[in-house]
């Protein structure tokens, strides 16, 4: 790809930009977002991503680790982006949010969503009840009680939820008016969807794993994994370390910084849109554990064999 790269750092980004005749690239890195969890340097098909260790003193995260891109060997393919769990590495093509990989369709598209039940509701003109062209409808929450206390909006970490309510006079909440989502900011952690008493939000991890902590010799001074941890699936609560893997996004940084090496973070499995390419193969087989590679890899063989043998049948 030709093009001269431009080179902009502020306190809390990273641009690299190059612009060819045809199309503008942007990739850019939110210093305050990356936890360093090096996902990004692990799928990088040109070794363009380095990342400096984090700064541990007496149990203490002092700095946590960083990445650096080097925009000579970057080819914006945008892995990176595509993969970030935090969303602390965007990519935008034309100002428009995307990626070389995505758009030439040899990365999937991750599975992940966060949404929040809702109904469609039928409102009649009084004067006119049977016809149907006198009718509007809109959606409205079918689940959301003022009961809850709006726990989701305090429960996010990355505070991506915003609760629209209506009070009375003296303030009391009377109805939840609206739920609002920024998946710009939301990291799937599915704090929100088990908070919920009312069992009013789903939430899709686009990743499936496993934490493992060994709290019998993790020293009770220690906070460096719940300093690093975005979602809060490690806390240490009266002295205790409190482990949540329901919330755990698996981006593995806790177990990059952890000083004593008790942590494990192991990815199973990554939800995707099915695409079989050399470029998504080669990430995948650094994402999950090799047994779960292998095992999808012949999950995939078999429905490849299936489809072939199915075609037949109906030709």
């Amino acid at each position: 790809m030709r093009g001269k790269i431009k080179e902009l750092e502020t306190r809390n980004k990273v641009k690299l930009q190059r612009r060819l005749l045809s199309n503008s690239y942007l990739l850019e890195l939110n210093k305050e977002l990356c936890n360093g969890c090096g996902i990004c340097v692990d799928v990088c098909p040109k070794e363009a991503i380095e990342l400096t260790s984090a700064e541990v003193d007496k149990y203490t995260l002092i700095k946590k680790p960083k990445i650096n891109i080097a925009s000579k060997t970057c080819i914006f393919c945008g892995e990176c982006a595509a993969l970030c769990p935090l969303k602390a590495v965007v990519m935008k093509i034309n100002g428009e949010e995307t990626s070389v990989v995505e758009k030439n369709e040899t990365f999937p598209l991750l599975i992940k969503g966060i949404e929040v039940s809702k109904e469609k509701v039928i409102d009649y003109d009084s004067n006119f009840f049977a016809d149907s062209l006198n009718k509007s409808d809109h959606t409205e929450l079918s689940k959301c009680n003022p009961e809850c206390e709006l726990i989701c909006q305090y429960e996010c970490p990355t505070e991506a939820i915003k609760v629209s309510v209506q009070k009375s006079d003296s303030g009391q909440i009377e109805n939840i008016v609206d739920v609002l989502i920024d998946e710009s900011k939301c990291i799937y952690c599915k704090r929100c969807e088990l908070a919920c008493p009312f069992d009013a939000i789903k939430v899709q991890k686009p990743f499936k794993g496993r934490l493992e902590v060994d709290t019998s010799t993790c020293p009770k001074n220690c906070d460096v994994c719940q300093v690093i941890c975005p979602s809060g699936a490690i806390k240490r609560v009266d002295g205790k370390l409190v482990v949540s893997p329901d919330f755990c996004v698996f981006c593995s940084a806790c177990e990059k910084v952890c000083p004593d090496k008790v942590i494990t973070v192991k990815r199973d499995e990554v939800f995707c849109s099915d695409i079989e390419t050399g470029a998504w193969l080669t990430a995948l087989k650094k994402l999950v554990l090799f047994d779960s590679f292998r095992k999808n890899a012949l999950v995939r063989a078999s429905k490849r064999r299936f489809n072939i043998v199915d075609k037949r049948v109906k030709d």
